[in-house]
């Protein structure tokens, strides 16, 4: 799984202010898909910063016409929050299989500073 599915996204007024919206089909095939299938509309995973921090993250697709998974607000504003992140930063999710554990995504946020995208 190492490699599929990474996602690179700018920040938007959404994704800073309520919740993160993902594209369709980003995590579908492994973790929601699987989900929906055992009736779920959700999907809870982790994601560790390059400190070694942790965060617990809920992943749901929207009921109705819109379908598109979002990060609900709770794990992912207080990620948002410790980070320091703003509109037109970058997330980086790279997914990491932990064969102990869950598999886990390696987040790695960046901001636009002089023409180079930044760590931060």
């Amino acid at each position: 799984m190492e490699g599929e599915h990474e996602l690179e996204k700018e920040l938007t007024e959404t994704d800073v202010r309520h919740k993160m919206v993902l594209p369709e089909g980003w995590l579908d095939e492994d973790h929601l898909k699987r989900a929906i299938e055992e009736g779920c509309r959700e999907v809870h995973f982790g994601v560790l910063d390059d400190k070694g921090y942790h965060f617990p993250l809920c992943c749901s697709i929207r009921k109705g016409r819109y379908r598109k998974p979002v990060l609900q607000a709770e794990g992912w504003l207080k990620f948002l929050r410790y980070k320091g992140l703003r509109v037109g930063d970058k997330i980086i999710f790279r997914p990491q299989v932990n064969r102990f554990r869950e598999t886990i995504f390696q987040v790695r946020a960046q901001r636009h500073i002089h023409g180079d995208w930044v760590d931060i």
